[in-house]
């Protein structure tokens, strides 16, 4: 038998193991399933963040045309922090999905999001007043992953404490009983509460609607600085009742924490909470299958128990859903005047509160038979008189749309002394009632 020396046995030995190894990472890099990748930057709660992508990871790894793990990086932001990621020029995105934040940003933002017809942009019931998919194009770019509106947050053991009972309508919440147990943030301020005064403009005529807002901030004994601390003093038991977008109510209502509700009232405006694929990102294909995903039942369901989900066949988190012939919901009409009118809600209540809560207080205590009672009442919700909703329309085209600063800083001017006038008057006419 032929005998092979050492050097070349060597040599067989090195090639084998050269050929298992170029074996073995050929089957690493082609044979072995890897794992892809997703970036998502969100605005929603850490909870229902994290049930949707572990549902996604293990959908995605089950559908034959995907069929392998992936990654989800997800990355809690602001919204503002979202859009100026999503409108970058000169780089790539840092994400790849962008999920939760005002309508408004969306829109501000289209040509930085991936037009992308969905999978599932069939199922979507486009019958409904409130916008569930962007219809400017043929192909959206976002879709409605949930809906918010705002309503009344409210902790059932205090209001028993207090002898006080859950109010029916918002025309109730403005009762001289639920002073000092009322908290809300200033709507001025808000993107995702700034609604919650077109909304009771649209429930009510202008006049009485401007009065009621004026009544409320009496009511009020100081704003809150977020809406989550609002939502923290209604679940911690502070305070009663909170004026709250829903989702912070759901949030804590999803923790299971006893004696805490929410409720729309008679009315609520409902507006889409939007997704959408960022076009500089850089899994697209992984993006657009996140997007089928969310709008998909297993998802919708899922996001029923934190939000109002888009689907009528998933549970929402309350009773009526959004899609229920009795749930209270109304259009938003003159969206383009809802920069203005919060405008003008700053400056003749927030930044007169600490007046209105005065003058409210004086004219509570006045004799209503006296002469100067009703004068003090028409000063103190002048703010429905001094325009009228025709008069704002017109201001919208002399700024041109409300983009003039020098004719906003005039109108803003007179505003605020015009505010100062009335609720001035009000508290010396209240003040001459003995």
């Amino acid at each position: 038998m032929l005998k092979l020396s050492t050097s070349v046995c060597i040599i067989i030995f090195v090639a084998a193991l050269f050929a298992v190894s170029i074996g073995a990472a050929t089957y690493y890099h082609y044979g072995r399933p890897r794992p892809t990748y997703l970036r998502i930057l969100h605005t929603h709660s850490s909870e229902m963040v994290e049930e949707i992508v572990a549902g996604f990871e293990s959908w995605y790894q089950d559908q034959p045309e995907y069929g392998r793990p992936i990654e989800v990086t997800v990355i809690h932001t602001d919204p503002q922090t979202a859009f100026e990621k999503a409108t970058t020029i000169f780089r790539k995105a840092e994400a790849d999905v962008w999920w939760g934040g005002p309508l408004s940003l969306f829109e501000e933002a289209y040509n930085g999001l991936l037009p992308y017809n969905s999978t599932h942009r069939d199922d979507i019931n486009l019958t409904h007043s409130y916008p569930l998919m962007d219809s400017s194009n043929n192909t959206p770019r976002w879709y409605a992953a949930s809906l918010h509106g705002a309503g009344l947050m409210y902790n059932e053991h205090r209001l028993v404490e207090s002898n006080l009972q859950i109010p029916q309508t918002w025309t109730n919440l403005t009762l001289q009983d639920y002073a000092g147990n009322i908290t809300m943030v200033d709507p001025s301020e808000s993107e995702s509460l700034g609604s919650f005064i077109m909304l009771i403009l649209q429930s009510k005529n202008w006049t009485s609607g401007w009065e009621y807002l004026v009544t409320l901030s009496a009511l009020i004994e100081t704003y809150d600085a977020d809406e989550y601390d609002s939502a923290l003093e209604i679940s911690n038991d502070y305070l009663s009742l909170a004026v709250v977008p829903d989702s912070y109510a759901y949030e804590r209502i999803a923790k299971n924490i006893p004696q805490i509700a929410l409720t729309y009232l008679d009315a609520t405006i409902l507006q889409p909470d939007p997704i959408a694929i960022l076009n500089k990102g850089t899994y697209i294909d992984e993006a657009k299958a996140f997007v089928d995903y969310v709008l998909a039942f297993e998802a919708q369901d899922d996001i029923g128990r934190y939000l109002l989900p888009i689907r009528s066949d998933a549970t929402p988190p309350s009773e009526p859903g959004p899609f229920d012939p009795t749930f209270p919901a109304i259009s938003m009409h003159n969206e383009s005047l809802q920069e203005i009118i919060r405008e003008y809600y700053r400056t003749w209540i927030a930044e007169r509160h600490t007046q209105i809560k005065y003058a409210w207080n004086a004219i509570e205590e006045a004799n209503m038979s006296s002469p100067y009672y009703e004068p003090a009442v028409g000063n103190f919700t002048y703010a429905g008189y001094y325009l009228n909703e025709s008069e704002i329309s017109a201001i919208y085209d002399d700024t041109d749309g409300w983009t003039n600063d020098e004719k906003i800083a005039s109108y803003l001017a007179k505003w605020r002394d015009a505010s100062r006038e009335a609720y001035d008057n009000a508290i010396e006419n209240a003040e001459k009632i003995s």
